[in-house]
């Protein structure tokens, strides 16, 4: 390297071997110490360059910035000034930059910029007017950068600022956080501010959460620093709007930074008095309290989302009232008010001019959301035709919009429709997706959930392993939305590998989650899955029958024919082992009749040959 640097001139070979012992093996310490130390006359002088690129001293980094300084400063007052210009632009400058911010002749600057490359300060890449720079090392732009006072450091910064603003309105269209950095390195707090929330914004239409995050809260800081005002405040909320769902993208639905966010949102929009603000803050505080397993809390929140959307007669917020209702009935077992909440909603969606409610409304649309929540609803309603064309419309609309949070949902209730419908292998594709999907864009709570759908498909040891781990990380999340659904997935598979012990603990715990929570969509499977471990330990059979007797009738309260018709199945069988063909019959067959879709589905298929045979 020492010699690629010299080339045909000489160095003395103590002062050679001094830059090989002292540089340690750097290779940028060895470049730049070569480069100063040629660059200085007469022998005292190599002493010198030597000694204060390389001190003794462990301070290395101060030495060589002091040795790069100097070589600007050798250099002369005009061409140190280019440097320090393009060092404000950045480690990469553009010549028609350069041009708008050093207001210089054309001749001038480009002699500057010659000796700086001679020099081997910087990189010409493209023929002028075109051209772009880059310095040879970041220490090299750190250096010029740092020999300019504050004063001028933050003109320049400014000067820069107004003209990619006025000159380079296509670079900043698609960049608004050049413009950020350098308004804020300028002292402009309020255009720093703007243009951080417009990046923000950009990064969170891409799904691109975490740098949407680090340029909201960059935002978020600038305004924090303000005098407590309403005008803080309706800043504040915007940028908190938008981080909300961002947050949820990069630390899950449940993440205490999601808690913060939202809270905060919701007390500036009370603050404020405005409906319409309070509108997406009440909204992504529902959110968070849903990941927290809060349903009471969470259904309190939908109905002043809801009164608000009735005060102001507005369809955008009515909208998002019924968004903020019908998981809850959902999850609440509350089928057919689930279904017809959808339908409320689904009346009101215009895709392109509800197309930015999925940045600013729990993350994701609500149409996919709808549909994808629509086709489990309509399975458990005894209409798995339906559910799978709602299936189908979720995927394709979320695929349509290309939003990745969104077709994350779409995509996990496409595994739960798949479990429902006992589908592994469509499921195992489904979940495959999902959990790439998740890794690329960093969806931690839907990667949790892929796993936990692969461990249930694979139903062997290791699947078992990857439950309890993922079962554990969502714990540890704090999100207890869907737990009695994941605690179910791993008692089925515990049933399978005859780890009934703990498959009946798993059980136990679920459903007392499920009192806790409120969250009773999936009682009637647990009931029916206590009741077929019972009978595999050969506990008392009339435990079992109890269990499924509960799982009937649980499912029987939510209008929920799925769940009722494989009780009805189970039943049917112990009874038919026992002799009581009759009533085994006479209690499927009225469930079995009941359906009008779905019959070459695998429980339609199974119900039938069970009843021909009880025939």
């Amino acid at each position: 390297m020492i010699d690629s640097v010299v080339g045909n001139k000489l160095l003395p070979t103590g002062t050679r071997r001094e830059i090989i012992e002292r540089t340690d093996g750097i290779p940028l310490f060895v470049e730049e110490m070569t480069k100063a130390v040629l660059e200085t006359e007469g022998e005292g002088g190599t002493e010198r360059a030597v000694a204060a690129v390389l001190s003794p001293e462990p301070a290395v980094p101060a030495s060589l910035h002091a040795s790069l300084m100097a070589r600007l400063d050798r250099l002369g007052a005009a061409v140190k000034e280019v440097a320090q210009i393009g060092a404000v632009i950045g480690r990469e400058f553009s010549y028609q930059l350069l041009v708008a911010v050093a207001q210089r002749a054309g001749e001038e600057l480009q002699a500057s910029l010659q000796r700086l490359s001679e020099a081997g300060l910087i990189l010409c890449r493209g023929s002028l007017p075109e051209a772009t720079f880059l310095f040879n090392h970041a220490l090299v732009r750190d250096a010029a950068y740092n020999t300019l006072l504050r004063d001028r450091r933050q003109d320049l910064h400014l000067c820069v600022a107004r003209s990619l603003e006025n000159q380079f309105a296509d670079l900043t269209a698609v960049q608004p956080e050049l413009l950020a950095h350098h308004y804020a390195a300028g002292g402009s707090r309020d255009k720093a501010t703007k243009y951080w929330r417009e990046a923000g914004e950009r990064a969170v239409r891409r799904a691109a959460n975490r740098e949407a995050v680090a340029n909201l809260g960059r935002a978020l800081s600038l305004v924090s620093k303000l005098e407590e005002t309403a005008e803080r405040w309706r800043a504040e909320l915007s940028i908190l709007s938008l981080l909300s769902p961002a947050l949820m993208g990069v630390h899950g639905w449940s993440g205490e930074e999601v808690g913060y966010a939202v809270e905060r949102a919701a007390e500036i929009a009370r603050r404020l008095g405005s409906s319409a603000d309070l509108a997406p803050s009440i909204a992504n505080l529902w959110h968070f309290n849903v990941a927290r397993g809060r349903l009471d809390r969470a259904d309190e929140i939908s109905s002043d989302l809801r009164r608000i959307a009735d005060e102001l007669h507005d369809p955008e917020i009515t909208l998002q009232a019924h968004h903020a209702t019908w998981p809850t009935r959902w999850l609440r077992g509350r089928f057919a008010d689930a279904s017809r909440e959808i339908d409320a909603g689904m009346s009101l969606y215009d895709e392109h001019r509800h197309r930015h409610h999925r940045y600013v409304y729990l993350g994701h649309d609500p149409a996919v959301c709808a549909l994808a929540i629509g086709a489990t609803v309509r399975w458990a309603l005894g209409y798995p035709e339906q559910a799978m064309r709602f299936d189908a419309q979720a995927a394709a609309l979320a695929r349509r919009l290309r939003h990745a949070p969104t077709l994350a949902q779409a995509l996990s209730l496409s595994c739960e429709l798949r479990k429902m419908l006992r589908d592994a292998p469509t499921l195992t594709h489904t979940a495959t997706e999902l959990l790439a999907l998740s890794e690329e864009h960093g969806l931690p709570q839907f990667r949790a959930t892929a796993l936990m759908f692969l461990g249930w498909a694979r139903a062997d040891p290791a699947g078992i392993t990857l439950l309890e781990k993922e079962l554990i990380g969502l714990k540890q999340m704090g999100l207890k939305v869907y737990l009695t659904r994941n605690m179910c997935l791993l008692a089925e598979s515990r049933l399978l590998a005859g780890r009934w012990t703990e498959g009946l603990e798993g059980i136990t715990e679920a459903l007392a989650t499920a009192s806790q929570t409120k969250e009773q969509w999936y009682v009637a499977p647990l009931h029916q899955l206590k009741a077929e471990i019972l009978l595999r330990v050969h506990g008392p059979i009339e435990a079992a029958e109890t269990e499924l007797q509960v799982a009937m009738s649980v499912a029987r309260q939510q209008a929920a024919k799925g769940w009722e018709l494989r009780a009805a199945m189970s039943i049917a069988r112990l009874w038919r082992d026992q002799g009581k063909r009759d009533n085994a019959r006479e209690l499927l067959a009225p469930v079995y009749g009941w359906f009008t879709e779905g019959f070459d589905t695998l429980d339609l298929r199974e119900a039938k040959t069970l009843l021909d045979e009880l025939a």
